[in-house]
């Protein structure tokens, strides 16, 4: 169940005035909602900040002992991009805690990190170190960049890309825009898009192959629908935007 809440992290966006706010929902065949997401990104002048708080409904909460995890990401917007100084990952589970907070160094062309693990909200470890890679994106800004760099998402785009948060050891993740006939083979399982991507984390995720997830995006950037198929033991696992608005 660890990566039970990746899934609805993967939401793409437009660079808004103000704060954007996101909710998605994600379930599973008969079973139902198994978790539920908001996102917000705030911009003030040159500044941005991510936040993200994803939680596991129903049976995944009580399998998952009650997962909450907490993404943040802020640094500077250049030229209409993100591009980060922090990156922070909370994830909080029955007594535990652990909190790893990235620091972006882009001159130096590096990431250090500082990790701090709490059991019954006590402090049981505390450690700091340097990614073996550096990445000019996390996890969230990158899929907030993402419509400038993919460009045209009618026509072939397939990527790898960097990103903290991603694959542990490289940061890799691969981006891949779908067309021609597979395109509208998959409108139908995700009908709404005007943009269809295909994401490979390189992460286990259910024991699906590579993590791979399918996204239909609306034509402001923001995800409208996602899928993640053949899951073990549970199938295909789709997320759904329930709720959006810019203030």
């Amino acid at each position: 169940m660890k990566r039970l809440l990746l899934l609805i992290l993967l939401f793409t966006g437009m660079i808004y005035a103000g704060t954007m706010h996101a909710a998605y929902k994600v379930e599973y065949g008969i079973f139902g909602k198994m978790g539920v997401s908001d996102a917000w990104l705030t911009k003030r002048g040159d500044r941005y900040e991510i936040k993200m708080v994803a939680k596991a409904t129903g049976l995944a909460k009580v399998l998952s002992g009650g997962r909450v995890e907490i993404y943040e990401s802020s640094g500077r917007i250049e030229d209409g991009k993100l591009v980060p100084d922090l990156f922070r990952k909370n994830v909080k589970r029955s007594s535990k805690r652990r909190i790893k907070t990235y620091l972006f160094d882009h001159l130096r062309k590096k990431v250090t990190y500082h990790q701090i693990s709490y059991r019954h909200g006590k402090k049981a470890d505390e450690s700091d170190g340097e990614l073996p890679y550096y990445a000019k994106n996390d996890i969230l800004s990158l899929y907030f960049n993402i419509s400038s760099i993919i460009g045209d998402c009618s026509e072939p785009f397939d990527k790898t890309l960097k990103a903290v948060g991603a694959e542990k050891k490289t940061g890799r993740i691969r981006i891949q825009t779908i067309v021609g006939k597979k395109r509208k083979r998959l409108a139908k399982e995700l009908p709404g898009g005007s943009c269809y991507l295909k994401v490979t984390i390189y992460q286990k995720i259910f024991g699906s192959k590579g993590g791979e997830l399918y996204l239909a995006l609306r034509p402001d950037n923001v995800v409208q629908r996602a899928l993640l198929k053949d899951v073990v033991m549970f199938g295909d696992i789709r997320g759904k935007l329930i709720r959006f608005e810019v203030k």
